[in-house]
């Protein structure tokens, strides 16, 4: 029975009286890499990982070809604990995680899609001296060539023999899973966070994270033997590592990677040729496949879910439109391994007579992640429908940030985590993210959301392309002001100040008519979350120059 524990806005799933994971006693121990040797074997002829060059490995292949590789990265590596990752979604990128994973050492999968500066940031706070990537993709991306410490996936699988190959497959066979998976303690992985609002820090997930939050995706989804996971978020994004690699590996069920998520054409072919059934990406990437795939593409999908930023209900209406699938939106953070809550179908709410979506939510918490709203100022609980700190407490939990104490401590305390987001949860369990406590302004006192203004404008010129993004800056008289920055898309200033003014927001909210900034391109991060930062940087700058003349 699925029951809903309320009590002072702390919403607990249960299965079966219990969490999944704590059910299966002997798997409580096992690290990823345990995982996927058990289930390599016991789905061997089955089809485990592709990409879109054409290349596929069963499970039985990806288990041989990931321990000879392991053996090859312990000698590259050495006694280097961690070891850095550069690779889009691809049989190789997946081989690498699973074979690191294996050699007992700590996979750090590298942003390739930021700033160099921030790429050696990541590299100099884990102590790298190891990347592995390869020439091709090197070739592609501008500024990774002269990284210190890569090593070529094409170099190292030079170097595996046939006899090589051969004690791979023995070993794959018939070795004791503990001769196969070296202990690396609990952490899994270092994620950095997407730096939007400053400097990214190293998230550090646990196996324990990672596999919790596995299993309640398994129990929430129920997944069939058949099903194929289209895989196109990059293994950087928690949401990318968790759902898109290892949720497959270990369940037993295939991935087809596509290594440029906004390919539209390529995802939709790679859709296609492999029946995909489930994709897991971002409203962003979804506006791009209005545009370009043809709705036989997607005919086999049966789950569409987006996280990673708020979806517009524009993008939702022309996604189910073109193909006859409503996307579901959920939630999560880097910090929370990363999946909080989902909204799910109504035919995969565990078979019980209960409402599993809820338009403009975003879902219901997983199995086993308690979630409550608190006062930002106070830290006092508020009762149902009020909107407020979003706190979370589970066995997803990150166990910090990486040489970061006093960072981990402002964020953790007594075990919940602190996520930093506006949010209010109904009397039915299901949370409404109302913006990042970072995107309000505090203008005579009073909080103002960014989000909510940049609805009004996008709502008027009837398009969910983020076209206008709202931040803020000093302003001595009332504390901030909000500034509009636009691109030549959203039709210029004198039309959003028309848009804003005929609105019925407050009029503490309307930005004055001075305050629009036109700019070429709305800046972003790789994972289409809009970059704060930048925006705010850009803001200052206008503000600076308008002062200075």
């Amino acid at each position: 029975m699925l029951k809903i524990v309320v009590g002072s806005l702390r919403h607990k799933f249960a299965i079966c009286g219990r969490f999944a994971i704590e059910t299966e006693g002997a798997k409580l121990g096992r690290s990823l890499g345990e995982h996927f040797v058990y289930v390599a074997r016991k789905n061997w002829p089955r089809r485990c990982i592709s990409d879109s060059t054409g290349r596929g490995l069963n499970y039985g292949q990806t288990l041989i070809n990931s321990i000879a590789l392991s053996a090859e990265i312990e000698k590259a590596a050495g006694r280097q604990e961690r070891v850095g990752i550069i690779l889009p979604p691809s049989v190789g990128a997946a081989l690498a995680n699973i074979a690191v994973t294996l050699a007992g050492k700590v996979p750090v999968n590298l942003n390739y899609v930021v700033s160099r500066e921030l790429i050696e940031s990541a590299i100099r706070q884990c102590g790298i001296d190891c990347i592995i990537s390869s020439r091709g993709f090197v070739e592609k991306v501008k500024g990774l060539g002269s990284l210190r410490g890569l090593v070529f996936l094409e170099d190292i699988t030079g170097k595996i023999k046939f006899a090589s190959k051969l004690k791979a497959y023995l070993k794959a066979r018939f070795a004791p899973v503990e001769m196969l998976v070296k202990n690396s303690g609990e952490l899994a992985t270092i994620i950095f966070s997407s730096g939007s609002s400053g400097e990214p820090k190293g998230v550090m997930l646990s196996h324990r994270n990672i596999i919790s939050n596995i299993e309640s995706l398994r129990t929430a989804f129920r997944l069939k033997r058949d099903d194929n996971l289209c895989g196109v978020l990059p293994f950087f994004h928690s949401f990318g590592f968790t759902c898109s690699l290892w949720l497959a590996v270990i369940s037993g069920i295939s991935a087809s990677y596509v290594a440029s998520p906004l390919d539209g054409r390529l995802v939709g072919r790679s859709t296609r040729q492999n029946k995909s059934t489930i994709l897991f990406a971002t409203p962003t990437f979804l506006l791009s496949y209005i545009r370009r795939v043809p709705a036989y593409d997607f005919a086999s999908l049966r789950t569409v879910v987006v996280g990673a930023e708020k979806l517009k209900k524009q993008i939702a209406d022309s996604f189910e439109y073109k193909f006859g699938l409503r996307p579901l939106e959920g939630y999560g953070t880097t910090e929370l391994s990363p999946v909080v809550s989902l909204n799910l179908p109504e035919e995969l709410s565990c078979g019980i007579c209960q409402v599993g979506y809820k338009e403009g939510t975003a879902g219901r918490p997983i199995p086993g992640v308690e979630v409550k709203v608190v006062c930002a100022e106070s830290g006092r609980e508020l009762p149902a429908g009020q909107s407020g700190l979003l706190m979370v407490k589970g066995p997803n939990v990150m166990l910090g940030y990486l040489n970061k104490e006093k960072e981990t401590a402002e964020v953790l305390r007594d075990g919940w985590y602190n996520t930093g987001d506006i949010a209010g949860i109904d009397d039915e369990g299901f949370l409404t993210i109302t913006d990042r406590l970072l995107r309000f302004s505090k203008i005579g006192g009073e909080m103002v959301p960014h989000l909510g203004v940049e609805e009004v404008y996008l709502k008027g010129l009837d398009t969910a392309e983020q076209v206008v993004a709202v931040t803020s800056v000093p302003e001595p008289r009332k504390g901030e002001e909000l500034v509009v920055l636009y691109i030549d898309k959203a039709g210029g200033a004198d039309k959003l100040h028309e848009i804003i003014s005929r609105s019925n927001l407050p009029n503490m909210w309307k930005p004055r008519k001075d305050s629009y900034i036109r700019i070429e391109s709305i800046p972003v991060l790789g994972s289409g979350k809009l970059d704060v930062t930048r925006l705010k940087k850009l803001a200052l700058a206008a503000q600076n120059n308008s002062v200075s003349r």
